[in-house]
């Protein structure tokens, strides 16, 4: 049985396949597949598929190193202005009390010193003020260090008495004349800015120290110390160059060291004088010489007093920059003089302007009053050039006081009347109308007036 079974099978599995018309046999199994064939043409560019969802962020990688600093401030041979900040970028630090948007920068540029520095900024005025002149010793950004320093030039063997307390001027020994120091610097940038005033270095500047500012963290140039001297250049007799002390007033010194008439009136005004420029007489912003009671041409015989201004320990920077509450109480850079300040003093408690009692008034009118004496005699004129004019009628109508130039041309003015128009010079060119100190200024136009006029001011009837 096992046997026959599989050969009738296969019997019958022959019969079939020998048949004519037998069907097809069953597909058999798929041969091996065969070599690849050559590949076709590269068909078509298809179109675009839609954007994939965004993957999760990364984890964030670690800090890269700070980048180095950049420039540092108005250097001294012509950087723009810039400023350094500590590594690690700009922090609250340097916001406060300067970088801020009521910071002392932004003060600083509504100021006289930044206008007139915008105002000259690559003017004919630079080469002068910064070269080997007098005018660098303040106009020069780095001026004032190099005084604080005693190096300036001068000629002869011996320099100004009391050169690092403010003074320029000196006897010249090689002509016995006195003559005025001129600047050793290099600079090409002539502007008060922040070095100009204040003392900066490795340990003191907080762009390089990156350490928050505190009070005297950032020292003056000048010497501020309760009995430090700044000097006016008047001296104490014709011959000699000794100056004059202006007093110690502390931070004051700073103001004192620049804003002063730079003539040693005692020494510029003499028997008989030449009023040979427009240029005769003080130099202009001679604040100091007016406000120390000190500066003015003194008539023989005369005392010369001061108001309470000249108590004040700090001098023009207790009016000039009142404290900013937000600002860590540092004073206002603006250094434009406030009301308030006036108030909170004691002195003018009910003061609304600085015409106090209208004692500004009274002042500006006997300016004024001195003014008319000098044009009527030929000395004051606003002519840029030759052939120069008195004022004329329509000048006088103004109180532009400081406009006003010196008629050149005359000769033998007596030593008074030169000293009258020496003072109305200072009283204008020192502005304020007289506040910085009104009992002062009162003598020096009442004296001043009588001199020209043998009568007293109209304004002022009776010397204070």
């Amino acid at each position: 049985m096992k046997t026959t079974i599989p050969l009738l099978g296969a019997i019958s599995l022959v019969l079939l396949s020998c048949g004519s018309d037998g069907k097809q046999g069953a597909q058999g199994p798929a041969g091996a597949r065969g070599e690849a064939g050559v590949p076709g043409p590269k068909g078509d560019k298809g179109d675009p598929g839609s954007k994939g969802p965004a993957g999760e962020a990364g984890a964030t990688g670690p800090r890269g190193p700070a980048g180095g600093n950049g420039s540092n401030g108005l250097s001294a041979d012509g950087g723009g202005v810039g400023f350094l900040f500590p590594e690690g970028g700009l922090t609250s630090s340097c916001l406060t009390p300067c970088h801020g948007f009521t910071g002392i920068v932004e003060q600083w540029k509504t100021s006289t010193h930044y206008a007139t520095f915008i105002a000259n900024l690559g003017g004919e005025e630079v080469a002068t003020w910064t070269g080997a002149t007098a005018c660098g010793n303040c106009h020069a950004i780095d001026g004032i260090s190099y005084r604080v320093a005693g190096t300036v030039n001068f000629v002869g063997t011996t320099g100004p008495t009391h050169v690092t307390n403010g003074q320029v001027n000196y006897l010249a020994s090689t002509n016995n004349k006195i003559t005025e120091s001129t600047y050793t610097g290099s600079a090409t940038v002539a502007v008060v800015h922040c070095t100009t005033c204040h003392k900066v270095d490795t340990t003191t500047d907080p762009h390089k120290t990156g350490k928050p500012f505190v009070e005297g963290s950032f020292p003056l140039q000048v010497p501020t110390g309760t009995t430090d001297q700044a000097y006016l250049e008047k001296s104490s007799a014709v011959g000699v160059s000794d100056g004059t002390s202006a007093g110690p007033y502390a931070k004051g010194n700073a103001c004192i060291f620049c804003h002063k008439s730079r003539k040693d009136v005692t020494n510029y005004i003499t028997a008989s004088n030449s009023l040979s420029s427009t240029f005769w007489g003080p130099h202009e912003g001679p604040q100091s010489d007016i406000y120390t009671g000190k500066g003015g041409y003194h008539y023989s015989g005369k005392v010369y007093k001061s108001s309470s201004h000249q108590t004040f320990k700090n001098g023009c920077i207790d009016c000039h920059m009142a404290p900013v509450a937000t600002n860590l109480g540092i004073g206002n850079h603006s250094f434009a003089p406030q009301v308030s300040t006036c108030q909170k003093s004691g002195c003018h408690a009910t003061a609304t302007n600085f015409d106090v009692i209208g004692g500004q008034s009274a002042m500006k009118a006997g300016i004024q009053e001195l003014r008319v004496a000098l044009n009527n005699l030929g000395y004051l004129t606003r002519s840029a050039a030759a052939p120069y004019a008195r004022l004329a009628d329509t000048d006088l109508a103004d109180q532009a006081f400081e406009t006003d130039q010196v008629f050149p041309g005359t000769n033998g003015v007596t030593a008074d009347f030169a000293g009258a128009l020496y003072n109305y010079l200072l009283l204008a060119r020192g502005a304020a109308g007289g506040v910085h100190n009104p009992v002062y200024v009162r003598e020096l136009i009442y004296d001043s007036v009588f001199a020209l006029t043998k009568a007293a001011p109209a304004s002022i009837p009776a010397r204070p």
